[in-house]
């Protein structure tokens, strides 16, 4: 009877300890890759600590397992659709903690690099601080 309650604390410590994310989940079935790979859709937008997510905007990110990444953000202005697109590639940052993206098949020169604070089946969080404007962007996705 000792035995199983102290397999039942250890894996309880265990579990409370396996979260490199700030924010969750201490545990995960699916692998960190599985997870991230998906059809994401910005759900909130915070610079320094300030909402602006604007919902007349449609953002977009695919992670796809090849190592490549499309972005999309469209908005309907007048009856006329305004968009923008970007693709290249990306991968995982020391310790699985950041995310790096590069603007083409190349690993020079990231055109982002998000801490993530979470990562979950449905739902990402990535952080950004500017070096050059000195301002921290936060974004969260949602799966499609």
């Amino acid at each position: 009877m000792k035995t199983v309650i102290y397999s039942l604390a250890l894996f309880t410590i265990v579990l409370t300890g396996c979260s490199k994310y700030s924010e969750g989940p201490a545990f995960s079935i699916q692998t960190k890759k599985a997870r991230l790979c998906n059809d994401w859709k910005l759900s909130d937008y915070v610079l320094n600590g300030n909402n602006i997510f604007d919902d007349a905007v449609t953002t977009k990110l695919s992670i796809d397992n090849d190592g490549t990444y499309s972005m999309s953000s469209y908005t309907n202005e007048l009856g006329q659709i305004q968009g923008s697109y970007s693709h290249g590639t990306w991968m995982f940052g020391e310790g699985n903690t950041s995310v790096i993206f590069y603007a083409d098949t190349t690993t020079i020169n990231p055109v982002h690099e998000y801490n993530i604070k979470e990562l979950r089946n449905k739902r990402v969080v990535f952080e950004e601080d500017d070096s050059w404007t000195g301002d921290n962007h936060r974004l969260t996705f949602i799966q499609q």
